[in-house]
This record gives C-alpha cells, sequence and structure tokens, in this order.
C-alpha cells in the first residue's frame, strides 16, 4: 500500500480581520505570504508523526508552506516545488469600498471560479498544474511508499480530485482548515 498525504500549512500571523479597501488587496495578500506562522493552534500530534515518518516530505514554495514543513519534521529536507503553490487570487479591484480581508478574498475567488483572472493563472491553468502535481506525488510515492504534501486549501482539494480520478481512495475534499489533512491509498503497482 502506498499513501499520499495532503497537509493544509498552519495559520500565518497576519491580521484578518480589520477591514481594506479592495484596491488594497494585492498589497495585502503579499503581506500575508511574507507572514510567519502564528503560535497557535499547533498541528495535532498524528500529522506531526505521518510528516517524521514519511519518505518524502513535499512544501509548496510559499512561506507559510515552508515554515509548516519545517514545524512538522524538523530533521527533514522538504522538497520544495513550484507546482504545489497555492493558486493565486486575482486582485485588480480598484473599489476603495473597505471590507474584511477575507470577504475580497472570497469575491476575488468566486470571480476566479467564474473566469476572471486577471493577471494570474486561469482557474483551468490551475487544474492542469494539479494534475501535473498530483502525479509527481505518485511518482514519489510509488518510489519510496509514502508522501506528505504540506500544501494549500484549493490545491490542495484540486490534487485530491486528480487522485481520485486516477484509483487513490481518501476524502472527496480534504478539510480546507489549517494543520488539517487527508490521507490517500492506493495499492502498490
Amino acid at each position: 500500500m502506498i499513501r499520499i498525504v495532503l497537509a493544509r500549512h498552519g495559520r500565518p500571523a497576519w491580521d484578518f480581520r480589520t477591514p481594506i479597501a479592495g484596491h488594497a488587496l494585492a498589497e495585502w495578500l503579499r503581506g500575508e505570504a511574507e507572514a510567519p506562522l502564528a503560535g497557535s493552534p499547533r498541528p495535532s500530534a498524528e500529522l506531526e508523526r505521518l510528516s517524521r515518518t514519511a519518505q518524502c516530505l513535499v512544501a509548496s514554495p510559499l512561506r507559510r508552506s515552508r515554515d509548516s514543513a519545517q514545524l512538522l519534521a524538523p530533521a527533514a529536507v522538504p522538497l520544495v516545488d513550484p507546482c504545489f503553490r497555492e493558486a493565486e487570487l486575482p486582485s485588480a479591484f480598484r473599489s476603495s469600498l473597505r471590507l474584511r480581508p477575507e470577504m475580497w478574498s472570497w469575491l476575488a475567488r468566486s470571480a476566479w471560479f467564474c473566469g476572471w483572472s486577471a493577471g494570474v493563472e486561469s482557474f483551468s491553468a490551475a487544474r492542469a498544474r494539479a494534475a501535473s502535481a498530483a502525479a509527481l506525488l505518485t511518482r514519489h510515492a510509488a518510489a519510496g511508499g509514502a508522501v506528505v504534501l504540506v500544501g494549500h486549501g484549493l490545491m490542495n482539494i484540486l490534487i485530491a480530485r486528480r487522485l481520485r480520478a486516477s484509483g487513490w481512495r481518501g476524502p472527496r475534499f480534504p478539510s480546507p482548515q489549517h494543520w488539517t489533512f487527508g490521507v490517500y491509498e492506493r495499492a502498490a503497482a
């Protein structure tokens, strides 16, 4: 049996509550990308165990993913690959209306699903990248038996969809909460 674990990174230490203008979303997203991890909540003991015993630990190049991988398995050197980064949010809003960043993010992601990419990777391109990421994880699992990806909410969901389509068993959608994970298994070929 080979296994792929799709884990979501820890919560960034960033202000998600203070309302921002729509035209400030791009700057806010850059700040979130540079933010260190918050001190709590902490990952579960089970996720730490899976990460420390995996033959391959994989991370996105985004700081929250790399820092989370380091926290989960301090002795491991993760494979960092841009194919695992989160699907970017379009942020070309011109509005001065002030909303919480999560509301601007929700609006941007909803528009992105409907075809508005405004200078970032399109939904169809992100799905194609997820297919490549799933294939890469499958190759690593076939070579070593167990892989843990410390990735991102939406990209993990897109990867899970591709894994399940190619015969892996596991949750339909890995949880989008920080420090949660889904386990996908398949008989070794």
